[in-house]
């Protein structure tokens, strides 16, 4: 079986890159939970977070916060970021290529986090969604240049 993450990487599927490194790729995740959901999936094929090789391992953390800044500054109403590494499929990793969720969240927005947990992967408004997420990667990247 491929792993879409690696068809993303090497070209194969189309990707709007946010930003890439040595050691990672930032994107916008395509079935967000939140406005502004993004990933950051490391460059190495590593299904769980201990085969992630030192140099990757080491700078992901680092790497989010640079992101949760540039988040906050793409989006002023942004009032946190969960975290989530889903580290292996018992912890519902879907994708066997270690990736970390970035999932901003506003004021009050937990019925609408909830909702779109339950129909995140429903085909309904995918278009109004693309034109979104190709919006909000050219104002993340203007974003996270002006962070430096």
């Amino acid at each position: 079986m491929d792993c879409v993450f690696c068809a993303l990487l090497e070209g194969r599927l189309p990707a709007d890159i946010v930003y890439s490194d040595a050691q990672h790729v930032v994107l916008l995740d395509i079935y967000p939970l939140r406005p502004w959901h993004v990933l950051i999936v490391s460059r190495q094929h590593a299904p769980f977070l201990s085969d992630l090789q030192a140099p990757a391992r080491d700078s992901l953390l680092a790497l989010a916060e640079r992101l949760g800044r540039a988040l906050r500054r793409a989006d002023p109403c942004i009032a946190g970021v969960n975290l989530l590494l889903n580290d292996g499929p018992l912890a519902n990793q879907h994708i066997a290529h270690l990736h970390l969720h970035l999932i901003p969240r506003r004021r009050g927005d937990l019925p609408a986090l909830c909702w779109r947990i339950l129909t995140r992967f429903l085909p309904f408004g995918r278009a109004r969604l693309q034109r979104r997420l190709r919006e909000q990667t050219q104002c993340l990247r203007q974003a996270l240049a002006e962070e430096g």
